[in-house]
């Protein structure tokens, strides 16, 4: 799954001039409603004639991961090279890239922004999330991915604040504050590796200590964090029907307030959001689902007065289900703005040459 990166593109790794080749040669496919798709024919194909990705209402799913049984896997292009367009992209050797591969996520993995300052970072949207477990509504607000360690910053550390809705609105929320080690699983994982394993929360206990296995089969923990990601324990992921939801998915946060948005100056927005939720707010919960690695490629929300619109420029590095070949992949149209999904859909890919 799209995860975050600390290696990633440093200056000088890129050639300062194209290595010769010729553009990459792509097709275009177009989807009507859900279908799959076989990236070496080009062709629409059923299921069970083995396939490399899905679309599914608004999610395009790749075959690997949590997604399917091949080795699929991609990267979105803005989590490595801010400038490289997807007609320039013609070798392998342009980028250092990596991949990672659908998987489990809630409400809560849409907490960030990236590159809003140039540089490889994630920023914190700081909207207040709301996490229902155990008949009780829990605030969530992230705050932080990086800690310093050894004298560095490293990424895989999400730190947040949380508190107890009180059932009388008179009463004060107390807010408790946690950082995570969620560092596994990044930096290519494989998704077999057994090290490749999320970092488990209980708002009653705190971090647990406890095996992706175990966790299947547990209703003590809430939330699961590895790297970027947040999981709920509900849906495919656990037993315990704990939901999630954005208290206010139409703040409309821009680039240039994300950027100044910090512990201190959005703890009143967080103290604002417990009342309003305490004295009968409302939102759409969520149980934990599959998070696709290609995603974000619409500005929007079906469904909704801000319907969805084309992301120019949103582009995916991505591999078929047998994980080797390289493959550049974008929409490039779709029609309809329901909450079924797009009724047609138009994707450009090419594979790189090796």
């Amino acid at each position: 799954m799209i995860r975050l990166l600390i290696v990633l593109l440093i200056a000088g790794c890129l050639p300062d001039e194209p290595i010769g080749q010729e553009p990459v040669e792509t097709r275009t496919v177009t989807l009507s409603g859900d279908g799959f798709i076989d990236f070496e024919s080009g062709a629409l194909v059923d299921e069970a004639a083995g396939w490399d990705l899905r679309l599914d209402g608004w999610n395009l799913f790749l075959n690997g991961g949590e997604s399917g049984p091949g080795k699929g896997g991609g990267i979105d292009m803005e989590l490595l090279d801010l400038e490289l367009q997807f007609e320039d992209m013609n070798r392998r050797n342009q980028v250092i890239w990596f991949f990672f591969f659908d998987s489990y996520a809630c409400a809560l993995s849409d907490w960030w922004w990236y590159a809003l300052d140039g540089t490889h970072t994630l920023f914190s949207n700081y909207h207040p999330y709301v996490v229902r477990s155990g008949g009780v509504d829990y605030m969530v607000q992230i705050l932080d991915y990086y800690a310093v360690v050894e004298g560095a910053a490293e990424a895989g550390w999400p730190e947040f604040r949380w508190a107890a809705v009180p059932a009388d609105p008179s009463e004060a929320p107390v807010s408790t504050l946690e950082q995570i080690d969620a560092r596994a699983g990044g930096l290519g994982a494989d998704a077999d590796d057994p090290n490749n394993r999320w970092a488990y929360f209980s708002f009653a206990e705190g971090a647990l200590d406890m095996s992706d296995a175990e966790a299947l089969e547990s209703a003590a923990w809430d939330l699961g964090f590895k790297r970027f990601n947040i999981k709920s324990n509900s849906g495919p992921s656990g037993p315990a029907g704990v939901l999630t939801a954005d208290a206010d998915p139409e703040r409309g946060e821009q680039p240039a307030e994300v950027l100044e948005f910090a512990p201190g100056n959005q703890a009143a927005y967080f103290e604002d959001a417990i009342q309003s939720w305490s004295e009968g707010g409302d939102a759409e919960f969520q149980e934990d689902d599959v998070l696709p690695v290609v995603r974000r490629w619409f500005h929007g929300r079906p469904g909704t007065q801000t319907p969805p619109t084309l992301w120019e420029g949103r582009w995916f590095l991505v591999t078929d289900r047998t994980g080797e070949p390289l493959i550049k992949l974008r929409v490039v149209s779709f029609a309809g703005d329901g909450e079924a999904g797009p009724s047609e859909l138009v994707l450009e890919y090419g594979f790189i040459p090796s």
